[in-house]
């Protein structure tokens, strides 16, 4: 009889477990700072938080993809990312967040987390098509604090 209740008690704590480790995989680290900051002029991307944000250049067409997932426009014919947006939702997918990592000295690099039913893919991407999937699919966007401090300019 006593191992009946232990049965009830080990599988609970298997799903706690279970539930603290998959929090853990998604959860930010103190290295990431949430943006609250994302504007775009002209060809130029400003993003990032607390008064402090990456100004960089790009192109037209990735700034216009940028902006037009920030109004919530979706174009007479979609663009690649409406597109990507509409098989992640058709699967049931879900865009965790985006992280802008790191600086090279010319190229800025960042991830794309997507969460299916049980698993969490993390996919490297150009910073403006993540930025361009986040902000369509209302997912949070960070930035690795190192990357900030280093090369963000006071904007406030």
């Amino acid at each position: 009889m006593k191992n009946k209740r232990i049965i009830p008690y080990a599988v609970s704590s298997m799903i706690v477990l279970m539930f603290l480790v998959y929090s853990l995989t998604i959860q930010t680290s103190p290295d990431l700072i949430k943006v609250d900051l994302l504007e775009v002029k002209g060809n130029t991307i400003i993003i990032g938080a607390n008064c402090t944000a990456i100004i960089a250049e790009t192109s037209p067409e990735r700034a216009r993809n940028i902006l037009l997932g920030m109004e919530g426009i979706i174009p007479e014919r979609p663009t690649t990312h409406d597109t990507i947006v509409q098989i992640l939702k058709s699967f049931n997918l879900t865009v965790e967040k985006v992280v802008l990592e790191r600086f090279d000295g010319n190229y800025y690099y960042a991830d794309i987390w997507i969460k299916g039913k049980d698993k969490i893919l993390k996919l490297d991407v150009m910073p403006s098509d993540g930025i361009a999937i986040a902000v369509r699919m209302d997912s949070p966007i960070y930035i690795n604090r190192t990357l900030l401090e280093n090369f963000g300019n006071k904007v406030c």
